[in-house]
């Protein structure tokens, strides 16, 4: 698919989802265009076959010879929506910045599908393309993974597993506002008195842990909640969260606990900003500085 077909599925994708907001009455819905029209060489939509189960997956090219670095960049959505397309801003520019293919999944949701079966599709669809690396112009030695919100999760998640497994190494991690423990009703350890809670209401974070989580699933596992493992199980990490945002306060004790650990990380914080700028319009100032520092991180570590 070249890349003006690539822009006119996403602008259809984003059309629907944006049609079915406004009929929600959710109009803060639209989503960040910015950086649409950052050219790749080359955009592949491909259904990888694992283990596991199939995946739809999109494949960022950028220009030069390969093999390149491998970016695994995970969409958010509550663990029950979102979609790859809506990451393409970020994705072509990962790809087209760090000079990396950027791999962007469309993982199985909650609550048809519960944790950790996208976990595991996740870490499988990684295992098949370090598997076919040659075939897909991969340099599986230099491989890195993140994430926004949900998304975030699942890629320090994935950097748990890795440690355990001991088959896949990451190089970095990138976490957007990540939510890296489970939110429980009544547990308001994470409110601070500038948390916005209007915005994102614990009770409703409560209802949505009911959604994606099983009975059996442990609340302190670190695979549930990334944030309990330790520090030694993530690579050079930086993380970008508001001020506002209720997962905000457990991003800094997290960045605490690599920073004790001595792990290399880099914590930006937005002031008066919640949770969301990455994917959302209007505060394309802050994704951008955000993806500037980000990419700059990532050559480094690439």
């Amino acid at each position: 698919m070249d890349d003006l077909e690539s822009r006119k599925h996403m602008g259809e994708a984003i059309t629907t989802r944006q049609e079915d907001a406004e009929a929600d009455k959710a109009p803060w819905m639209k989503l960040n265009l910015d950086g649409i029209d950052t050219p790749v060489k080359e955009l592949k939509e491909i259904r990888v076959t694992t283990e596991k189960c199939e995946t739809e997956t999109r494949l960022f090219y950028p220009e030069g010879e390969g093999p390149f670095p491998v970016v695994l960049q995970i969409h958010g959505g509550a663990f029950v929506g979102g979609f790859n397309a809506m990451d393409e801003p970020i994705d072509r520019q990962i790809c087209h910045g760090a000079g990396a293919i950027v791999i962007s999944p469309n993982y199985h949701l909650a609550p048809d599908y519960k944790w950790p079966y996208a976990l595991e599709e996740l870490y499988a669809l990684l295992r098949y393309f370090k598997a076919h690396a040659a075939e897909y112009d991969m340099d599986f030695s230099r491989l890195a993974v993140g994430g926004a919100s949900a998304g975030a999760r699942y890629a320090a998640a994935l950097c748990v597993k890795a440690s355990r497994e001991k088959d896949i190494t990451f190089r970095h991690l990138n976490l957007f506002y990540p939510e890296l423990s489970v939110y429980r009703k009544g547990n308001e350890k994470w409110v601070t008195p500038y948390t916005d809670t209007v915005a994102m209401p614990p009770a409703q974070l409560d209802a949505l842990s009911a959604t994606y989580l099983p009975e059996e699933a442990v609340d302190t596992d670190p695979l549930v909640s990334p944030i309990e493992a330790d520090a030694s199980c993530f690579p050079n990490t930086c993380i970008f969260a508001g001020t506002r945002d209720i997962f905000w306060k457990g991003a800094r004790e997290f960045v605490g606990k690599l920073q004790d650990a001595g792990q290399e990380v880099l914590f930006k914080t937005y002031a008066e900003s919640g949770h969301g700028f990455l994917e959302l319009a209007g505060r394309e100032d802050l994704s951008r500085d955000a993806i500037r520092l980000l990419l700059s991180d990532l050559k480094k570590n690439l």
